[in-house]
């Protein structure tokens, strides 16, 4: 199981890197759940953190649909993220809370002929069809899937997430996040996740008691 923190921060990406933190997730404006991040802080995680650098590619707020000007936006953004080092990026397009193939295919086909991994992020949670979502997602070639199994939090959508674990012979790989902590990261073990997502400097303060504990508490 990984462990990625979601960071916004010169800091967090040193936190991430003293803890020794497998993936970061590099976004901006995490009170807005995270929209793209500056070229800047991209090219400083390259010097900064030495684990798996993924990219948050989402040019706004305002939903999870994207117009073509948006579009294109997004795929000079995924070449950015390419140009400044990282292994993945972070995105998710959909059309009326179901998966948007035209779109998610034309940005993941540019992701990969550059080489990155391709994570959909929580837009999954809008989907009307879990089960025939994350199987869609698997076939457009989507590496991961990160998700709260449909509930305010991940450890309220554990049930989801189980039934999303244990969907036989799938590719995509699932991340849980919403709400984790070291409070709950222990139920997150054993029921075939592959990885959990957190975030650690929310809220401009550096929580690195809340790493430390998760770390303690998942015995890594």
């Amino acid at each position: 199981m990984i462990l990625e923190a979601c960071i916004s921060s010169i800091d967090g990406l040193k936190a991430a890197e003293k803890f020794g933190l497998h993936r970061v997730e590099i976004c901006k404006d995490l009170h807005l759940e995270g929209l793209t991040p500056s070229s800047k802080l991209q090219s400083i995680a390259n010097e900064v953190f030495n684990g798996k650098r993924y990219v948050m590619i989402r040019p706004h707020n305002n939903g999870f649909e994207y117009n073509q000007k948006e579009i294109k936006k997004m795929k000079k953004s995924i070449k950015t993220a390419k140009d400044n080092g990282a292994q993945g990026v972070v995105f998710g397009v959909l059309n009326k809370n179901k998966i948007d193939f035209k779109n998610n295919e034309e940005l993941i086909n540019l992701a990969k002929d550059l080489n990155l991994k391709c994570t959909f992020h929580k837009a999954f949670d809008l989907c009307d069809n879990m089960q025939k979502s994350l199987v869609e997602l698997s076939e457009i070639g989507f590496d991961w899937v990160l998700t709260s199994g449909r509930e305010q939090t991940a450890e309220l959508g554990l049930y989801n997430l189980k039934n999303l674990a244990s969907i036989k012979n799938r590719k995509i790989k699932i991340l849980a996040g919403g709400g984790v902590s070291e409070k709950n990261c222990r139920k997150f073990l054993d029921i075939g996740l592959d990885g959990i997502h957190f975030s650690i400097d929310k809220n401009k303060k550096i929580e690195e008691n809340k790493i430390s504990s998760i770390l303690k508490n998942l015995e890594l």
